[in-house]
């Protein structure tokens, strides 16, 4: 049997577009708001601002072509003199909310044939590389 003929390889080739025809900038961001990002902005690997960090992103994720960061609201007044922990709890909070986000543009990207990955939101002194350095949190 050839391999194009089986029903499973036939069903998921129906339903994955290739990722070509949807590598769009104003899809991704619609899809990102979509998801629950409150804004989005886009970065192609290749921007000389990245030159720092590149072979590093691409070290762990080799198939990197773009990166996408994203923002979620978080409360005022928790982060405005108050308790350090209230600051924090709120903090937390919309970092978690971040994840849920990312996971969720991962996983549909995943659906249509695009590779993505979203290493977790964490806090600055946790988000390091194996060689100490702060990698930043992407996806």
């Amino acid at each position: 049997m050839n391999l194009e003929d089986h029903p499973t390889v036939r069903r998921l080739s129906a339903r994955t577009q290739p990722a070509e025809a949807i590598q769009d900038g104003a899809w991704l961001r619609g899809l990102a708001m979509e998801c629950g990002a409150h804004d989005v902005g886009l970065v192609e690997i290749g921007r000389a601002a990245l030159e720092p960090q590149r072979d590093e992103i691409l070290r762990n994720y080799p198939w990197t072509r773009s990166l996408l960061s994203l923002v979620v609201r978080m409360a005022r007044e928790p982060v405005r003199g108050a308790p350090r922990s209230v600051a924090n709890l709120e903090f937390h909070r919309a970092g978690h909310e971040v994840n849920e986000i990312c996971a969720a543009i991962a996983a549909k990207l995943e659906s249509r044939g695009i590779r993505a990955v979203n290493p977790q939101w964490d806090s600055r002194w946790k988000c390091t590389s194996p060689a100490g350095r702060y990698m930043g949190c992407f996806s």
